[in-house]
């Protein structure tokens, strides 16, 4: 099972508005959210993603990666994986929302083919703006593996 405190510092050190423990925790444990972590064997959680689904559309809610992990490919393997499982699924679109500050999660988005639809003007509750973009899932780039990893799997916490 899942120990919430490593998603949760995580977290707290990936974002300056981060969700809270509850939050997390409340995802987990609600059904129309997946929330996934890439886990190797019982050790610490290395990074994870929370998505919801609403008509044939997904968004990526949440995905931060352990600072010592990071540039490793980690978060390409937790959008892979979402890509793969929406495009399983039958969806049609991704979306997301990513802080106007934060160029090397654009650059990874737009790379996968994500396009910006709009601006959020104070999206954040720190008052930052955010874009919103969207990936039509047949226009969207290969990925390269059409198997989720090994180390990858849907989060299950401890009790409630």
């Amino acid at each position: 099972l899942l120990d919430l405190s490593d998603l949760d510092r995580i977290e707290q050190e990936s974002v300056s508005t981060p969700w809270s423990k509850e939050l997390i925790r409340g995802a987990i444990y609600n059904t129309r959210y997946d929330v996934r972590v890439i886990q190797p064997g019982q050790e610490a959680v290395l990074g994870f993603s929370i998505a919801h689904t609403v008509h044939r559309r997904s968004n990526l809610d949440n995905l931060a990666v352990d600072r010592r992990e990071r540039q490793r490919g980690l978060g390409r393997r937790l959008i892979d994986d979402w890509i793969l499982r929406s495009r399983n699924q039958g969806l049609s679109s991704l979306t997301l929302q990513v802080n106007t500050a934060n160029q090397v999660a654009q650059t990874l988005y737009l790379g996968y083919g994500f396009r910006i639809q709009r601006l959020l003007r104070g999206y954040y509750t720190n008052g930052d703006d955010a874009y919103e973009m969207e990936l039509a899932l047949a226009a969207s780039v290969a990925i390269p593996s059409e198997q989720p990893a090994s180390s990858l799997r849907r989060a299950q916490g401890r009790g409630p």
